[in-house]
């Protein structure tokens, strides 16, 4: 069964591990990934509502649980990340949908209580 806080901790844990292996490359990544998702011209609720679309698109379970407490984080609603997660659907059909209802709404339900925007 899906548990996005055990997800969550556990791609943690591994990005840890690939820390201490390869620093070199995870902290550029991680530079790169700041300076990206710093508020610019968008908004970080904004980079996170999008982060959640790209996450459902790909189905990308690690993603999901990340973005979805990190949009929460962020202050987005939970019908502002659902519907972000729909216009995923729209172009990914069945298998975004999917997504969304066995493991977004998951995450947000584990979530939403945790996080405090």
């Amino acid at each position: 069964m899906f548990d996005a806080k055990v997800r969550l901790e556990g791609f943690q844990k591994g990005v840890g591990t690939l820390m201490e292996e390869m620093p070199n490359s995870i902290n550029s990544l991680f530079e790169f990934l700041n300076a990206v998702q710093t508020e610019s011209a968008l908004s970080v609720r904004e980079k996170e509502l999008i982060a959640i679309g790209i996450s459902i698109y790909t189905r990308c379970e690690d993603c999901i649980s990340l973005h979805a407490q990190k949009a929460l984080q962020a202050g987005c609603t939970r019908a502002e990340i659902l519907e972000a997660a729909m216009m995923s659907v729209a172009f990914g059909g069945g298998p975004s949908l999917g997504a969304t209802a066995s493991l977004l709404l998951k995450a947000l339900d584990r979530f939403e209580g945790e996080v405090q925007p």
